[in-house]
């Protein structure tokens, strides 16, 4: 951009409900964009929430669109009048729901730019048992189509799917994270001799994450003789039941509910083993915090964990979605020192190399300019 230009206005469009990957890297997205001379970011959120403090803390001006008292005509309206207030570019929206009322709005402000990120797969199916939902999908993927001129994929395995949908104007730009920062915030030398292995979990307790098997995976690894503990990081509504399970498998003494806690990272330091069960994912900030931390992960070979991974390189992959394949896995890792030393030495090199925030925030500005 010459001297003298203005920075060109992009106004990201959240909901903010959940702390969730989502969420932290629109914030991190948002404070990489805010150091560079290119992009002022402003913000419409949905709902108050952490993703609202922390963008006002950093001095970003942000629109609370509530959606708990406000229909839709009304945020599109709300979002409208933030981008005439802030002279908006481009509206970048994260979302189903985003997109659709982001580029409404952006059609009643007349921005001419739209952008959407697109941070992993649906969690449930979209049929016509659900019409509501079903609809929005629909009218998502056709705005997409017609209204919005670039499309970003988080991974590989989702550039791939969204490539199908939105042909010619899908680009891969990863997640990340300062990564340097990341450490000097959290890296702790951790005393692992004599005491019982920690494996933990983190994200919300719903049923995509499938904590069930990380439960019976602990069961199973101390059914085994191999004696563990077991830390789970997240709330949510399948809270009761899963700690019924616990129950129900004898082993409620060894593993402890954390509940919602932010940074996670100040519980994830404290374990020998990061677990992800999860049926899909996009591109997990947790695994790319795991990855800056040398937490040694074990992970459903699935979405964009494989590529966080290396295909192995940097932790370990499970095609076995059971119990049994996730105890192989954890058993090696726990077993296998010298093994585990080169996966996290390998992931440190790797998530600075490939999800630093230097590299893909230019990303991120170059689809904005052109």
């Amino acid at each position: 951009m010459r001297q003298g230009e203005a920075r060109r206005v992009v106004t990201h469009v959240v909901s903010g409900d959940l702390w969730a990957g989502a969420e932290v890297q629109v914030y991190n997205l948002c404070r990489a964009l805010q150091a560079t001379d290119q992009v002022a970011p402003t913000a419409v959120v949905f709902n108050a929430g952490i993703l609202y403090d922390k963008l006002r803390e950093l001095g970003i001006p942000v629109t609370m669109a509530d959606e708990t008292k406000l229909g839709p005509i009304a945020i599109a309206s709300t979002i409208a009048s933030h981008c005439r207030e802030h002279k908006t570019g481009i509206v970048h929206t994260h979302g189903f729901k985003e997109n659709v009322l982001g580029i409404l709005g952006k059609e009643l402000a007349r921005v001419p730019v739209s952008v959407r990120t697109v941070h992993g797969n649906p969690e449930t199916a979209f049929t016509l048992r659900r019409p509501h939902k079903w609809l929005v999908q629909k009218l998502d993927v056709l705005l997409g189509r017609l209204r919005q001129q670039a499309v970003i994929a988080v991974s590989t395995q989702l550039e791939e799917r969204l490539e199908r949908l939105f042909p010619g104007k899908v680009h891969k730009i990863f997640n990340f994270i300062d990564v340097d920062d990341t450490r000097r915030h959290w890296k702790t030398a951790m005393e692992t001799d004599g005491r019982t292995p920690c494996i933990g979990i983190v994200g919300r307790l719903v049923p995509v994450k499938r904590v069930d098997i990380f439960i019976r995976t602990l069961a199973m690894l101390n059914q085994q003789g191999q004696a563990c503990r077991g830390v789970i990081v997240g709330n949510g509504p399948l809270e009761p039941e899963l700690r019924q399970l616990t129950v129900d498998l004898g082993i409620a003494d060894k593993i402890d509910f954390k509940g919602f806690v932010n940074p996670a990272a100040a519980e994830m330091t404290k374990l020998d083993v990061l677990l992800m069960t999860s049926d899909h994912e996009g591109l997990p900030m947790t695994l790319l915090e795991a990855l800056a931390l040398e937490i040694p992960v074990v992970a459903h070979h699935v979405g964009g964990i494989p590529e966080v991974l290396d295909n192995g390189r940097c932790g370990w992959l499970v095609q076995d979605h059971s119990p049994e394949g996730y105890t192989r896995a954890l058993t090696q890792s726990l077993t296998k020192s010298t093994d585990r030393k080169h996966k996290t030495d390998s992931g440190l090199m790797h998530v600075h190399q490939l999800f630093g925030a230097e590299a893909n925030t230019v990303k991120y500005t170059d689809v904005y300019n052109t």
